[in-house]
């Protein structure tokens, strides 16, 4: 039975998306499938590109619309993010449309540069979400309000670009709690992170082993052992160099991806990160 793996896209990344989830879809010893929820910019012509990846189902932005409006109703917080924040279609829409009981994930700029084994799968029972690993603990809240918020408990270092998780943990009054903050949400290109951290930490949270999964260093043009390089957007110039090394390695034996477990991210790692990004900036 083939795993459905959904993602968001929009008319500016269709190439980016067929050259990565293009190497997901013929890297992974496991079959799968793509569920596309597109932002309301996919062109007729666009779904036609993509559905050359093979059995492709399309979201259109206003089905979603329509659909995630009743769901939504008494969270006004969320209501207002959704409005305002495209990746509140990520963090909401998919989730909650999502017709399995697990979902797995994948941004439109990770690439799989050689075979790979077991990615979606739970090691265990009280394991309900897996992501992959950051550089930083790249989120939206002070390292003070950790210790001002008791609910506000996170794994460290959480990337929400590949992610795998128990939609019976899927947590409407969580997130409202928090979007219900302005003061969580300095950093707004990190609030969906954020939130998907929440929730992770409260599933029982593992990350995949972060030599396999994880974010090209700056210069580098050799993936080595790496079976997945999410290409964030100050990376994104490293992606053309990698291309073709992806294509020439799928005869290689599949790599069998395993997890460890997730920290708890404390006030202290926050400080260390805040320290860190401010020296950097010097």
């Amino acid at each position: 039975m083939r795993k459905t793996v959904a993602t968001l896209l929009g008319h500016a990344h269709v190439g980016m998306a067929l050259d990565c989830l293009g190497s997901l879809l013929r890297h992974s010893a496991d079959p799968l499938r793509l569920r596309v929820h597109e932002d309301g910019t996919l062109t007729p012509e666009d779904q036609d590109r993509l559905a050359g990846l093979g059995d492709v189902e399309f979201v259109s932005r206003a089905e979603a619309d329509g659909r995630v409006a009743d769901r939504l109703s008494g969270f006004p917080a969320l209501q207002g993010f959704r409005r305002r924040n495209p990746l509140a279609l990520k963090l909401l829409d998919i989730p909650l449309l999502a017709p399995e009981g697990d979902l797995a994930y994948c941004d439109a700029d990770i690439l799989f540069p050689r075979p790979f084994s077991g990615l979606f799968r739970f090691p265990d029972a009280a394991t309900g979400a897996i992501f992959m690993s950051d550089r930083q603990n790249a989120y939206s809240v002070r390292s003070w309000h950790l210790l001002a918020h008791r609910r506000l408990a996170l794994p460290c270092r959480v990337n929400s670009g590949l992610l795998f998780f128990r939609t019976r943990h899927f947590d409407l009054d969580l997130l409202e709690w928090y979007f219900a903050r302005p003061e969580l949400g300095f950093a707004p290109v990190w609030i969906e992170q954020t939130a998907w951290a929440l929730l992770a930490w409260r599933a029982g949270c593992r990350l995949w082993n972060p030599q396999l999964v994880r974010l090209p260093e700056p210069g580098e043009t050799d993936p080595g052992e790496a079976v997945a390089l999410h290409f964030v957007s100050p990376l994104r110039s490293l992606l053309p160099a990698f291309l073709e090394r992806a294509r020439n390695r799928t005869q290689e034996p599949p790599v069998a991806v395993e997890t460890v477990p997730a920290r708890r991210c404390h006030s202290w790692d926050l400080a260390r990160t805040e320290v860190q990004r401010r020296l950097a900036r010097l």
